[in-house]
């Protein structure tokens, strides 16, 4: 039989990123029985109601008349006696037996609309399978009226206090509570835009249609035609028009509908699963449902009918990958990952889940663990267990963490291999075991080499470049998988830049990570090499002698014998000399006639080289200001005349550095009674390297006639004469 036409729904398989179908059942309870016990602890039966008895008890259904003027309209069982109305007596005698009946939506009237909502609200934590026969003829006419809709109304909105709009909209557009109303729609209507419903498509009878929440205007959600018809017309009774409808929702928001047309080929699969995540506005799964019915005519009449109703919690369907993490190479250890997962359209696991692989000859499992999994390996057989119930439960639509299975593949392993995986846990469908494909590559593989050397001198406290290539032996294979090159520097020769063509190379600290994918049109053939990398580096200033550095390269598949090292001859940085200033400036006044007292501080510029040797400094003062002392911690001083000499070692322990300052010379003199005014004085430092004739300075400074005269007179002083 071939499909007319099929929207939004997915064929039956995979849906993000799988979707199978099986499910189970188990223990019975009354529909609309109180919930107060918990699920059971396995997937099975939570409610049924058959409506082929003479009643239904009150307290676990709800219906009324469809309108108050139409006594007519509404829903009843064709086995009871006496009293007619809403779940009651049908206007019209049937002659059913008790046992023998069905709850009538319609009788052959037009314009009717029945409903029938039970009560109780039912768990969706497990999922549904809904399952009940149904029945659309007219004995009377063979009309094909209307049709018949399967609703899931959220269990926290109230009961409706009437079905939704008859015709077309089969008494579930516009419905209290409204969150899925399949549609076995005869005429077509449930499918077009009006009844208040939003989304539209062009009428087709024998259509299985969807419509979503009544809180969004019951949005199209998918559609299909079918050529088995979904009414008998021509039939005389409810058994020669018999259809079983199947609804299976997930807590994950997967839908699916079945329907057996009774013609001996079984359920067909007529809304693939959808995604109702997909549909705009649709609201999530909610975390109760009341399961509800209803059937409409329009200007055409059918009788519309349904027993042996039915709802079950979805068993799990879990299903195993097992992929490669990496090329797998004859003659080297291999990783696989094995992911677990559970169909979106499914229940969550309930008990223990066990998965077992069996890998093929020549790629030999070793060991094989995973976070909350139990595994042992036996031979070429891997099983992995864990509990699968409580906290472990597997939800629809989610995976277990992964395990990772190490093997040993054979010198001689090549070509295409298949692993075999077996998953099992209580109440999942038994199915064939799943298959894995992989390609063991021959073991012949690349076999790179590095060489790295510097591009000319290195020299302390300058730039330096360096180049590594890349190649592959002759006699190797080619690359067939990520090229990765690990250069580290030693210390003292710090990198600053690394590029090359086709590399992406990121620095850290001393090291420096150069890839490239080594497949495809990268792949590096054998006698060829890649394009060199360049790396710019920086010299410490007291870098020197020989100093090694390591470089590694490696690919899948490769030797990669390991870091190469290589040796850089670092010459020494050509020395600095010291670059040294005197400051000479009186402490106080210089007052005629009084001692004076004089500071000299020796500097050495920051920008230049330490001392290398003895530090002399001489200070001449002016005719009338003699010294008489000088001294100064570490300073060897001697006076003669106008002359102050100093000297201090300059190395060792005494080395000056660039930017600091030796402890001052303190030198005190005797000022002449007749001297008055500005004088002047010259220093000099003289030092290893400090110049030829070393670096001397004049200062000028006033001497006072008494201690309140005042001056603005030198370099050194701001007063006011």
């Amino acid at each position: 039989m071939t499909d007319i036409g099929h929207s939004r729904g997915r064929r039956r398989g995979r849906l993000k990123p799988r979707l199978t179908a099986s499910l189970g059942l188990a223990t019975t309870v009354a529909m609309g029985l109180s919930l107060v016990a918990p699920q059971p602890a396995v997937a099975g039966e939570i409610a049924s109601e058959s409506f082929t008895g003479a009643s239904v008890d009150p307290n676990k259904w709800h219906s009324s008349t469809a309108t108050a003027d139409d006594p007519t309209g509404y829903a009843c069982l064709t086995a009871a006696t006496g009293a007619k109305g809403p779940l009651k007596a049908c206007p019209d005698a049937t002659g059913d037996a008790a046992g023998q009946g069905a709850l009538r939506l319609t009788s052959n009237k037009k314009d009717q609309s029945g409903f029938a909502v039970a009560k109780t609200p039912l768990p969706s934590k497990g999922g549904l399978k809904f399952t009940i026969d149904f029945a659309a003829y007219d004995p009377s006419t063979g009309n094909a009226a209307d049709g018949i809709s399967l609703m899931l109304l959220d269990g926290a909105a109230p009961l409706p206090k009437a079905a939704g709009k008859y015709g077309g909209g089969l008494g579930y557009v516009g419905i209290q509570g409204g969150y899925l109303g399949v549609g076995l729609d005869v005429f077509g209507n449930f499918t077009k835009q009006g009844y208040g419903a939003g989304g539209a498509k062009e009428r087709k009878p024998n259509s299985i249609t969807v419509r979503g929440a009544t809180s969004v205007d019951n949005p199209m959600v998918a559609t299909y035609q079918s050529n088995r018809k979904l009414a008998v017309n021509e039939a005389k009774t409810r058994s020669a028009a018999v259809r079983t409808a199947k609804v299976e929702l997930s807590t994950a928001g997967v839908l699916a509908v079945s329907i057996d047309f009774h013609d001996g080929r079984g359920y067909k699969d007529v809304i693939e699963p959808v995604d109702l995540d997909e549909i705009k506005g649709q609201p999530k799964v909610p975390e109760t449902f009341r399961i509800g019915f209803a059937g409409s005519t329009g200007y055409s009449t059918e009788i519309h009918e349904l027993w042996n109703g039915k709802v079950e919690s979805l068993d799990p369907n879990l299903s195993t990958t097992v992929t490669p993490k990496g090329p797998v190479n004859a003659g080297e250890p291999a990783e696989f990952e094995m992911v677990t997962g559970n169909d979106k359209l499914a229940g969550p696991t309930t008990g223990e889940v066990v998965t077992k692989q069996t890998f093929p000859d020549g790629v030999t499992p070793v060991s094989a663990s995973g976070d909350g999994w139990d595994c042992t390996v036996e031979g070429q057989t891997v099983t992995c267990k864990r509990p699968g119930s409580g906290p472990d439960a597997l939800k629809p639509g989610e995976k277990y963490p992964p395990v990772t299975v190490k093997t040993k593949v054979d010198d001689g392993a090549k070509g295409d291999k298949t692993i075999t995986t077996e998953t099992t846990t209580p109440g999942g469908p038994k199915k064939d075991p799943e298959t894995s494909k992989f390609t063991v590559t021959p073991a012949k593989g690349p076999d790179l080499t590095v060489v790295t050397k510097p591009t000319g001198p290195v020299v302390g406290g300058q730039n330096a470049g360096y180049t590594i290539d890349v190649a592959d032996k002759p006699d190797a294979g080619p690359t067939n998988g990520e090229v990765k090159v690990v250069r580290t520097f030693p210390k003292g020769i710090t990198p600053v830049s690394a590029n090359g063509d086709g590399w992406d190379c990121k620095i850290d600290g001393q090291t420096v990570t150069c890839k490239r994918p080594g497949t495809g049109t990268d792949v590096l053939n054998p006698g060829r090499s890649y394009p060199t990398i360049h790396i710019g580096t920086k010299v410490d200033e007291g870098a020197k002698g020989d100093l090694d550095g390591t470089t590694e390269v490696s690919t899948p598949g490769g030797k990669n014998p390991g870091p190469v090292t290589d040796t850089t001859t670092v010459t020494p940085a050509p020395v600095k000399d010291p670059n040294l200033s005197t400051v000479t400036k009186p402490q106080g006044d210089v007052v005629q006639g009084k001692p004076a007292t004089f500071t000299i501080t020796t500097s050495n510029d920051k920008s230049a080289g330490p001392t290398r040797g003895e530090v002399t400094v001489e200070r001449t003062f002016p005719k009338g200001v003699t010294p008489k002392t000088a001294s100064g911690d570490g300073w060897k001083c001697s006076v003669n005349g106008q002359k102050v000499t100093c000297t201090r070692p300059g190395t060792g322990a005494d080395v000056l550095k660039p930017g600091d300052s030796y402890p001052p010379i303190k030198v005190v003199t005797d000022v002449d009674k007749g001297v008055s005014g500005q004088l002047e004085g010259t220093t000099g430092v003289t030092s290893d390297g400090n110049g030829s004739n070393g670096s001397t300075t004049t200062d000028t400074f006033v001497v006072k006639t008494d201690a309140n005269q005042d001056v603005s007179c030198g370099g050194w002083i701001r007063t006011r004469c």
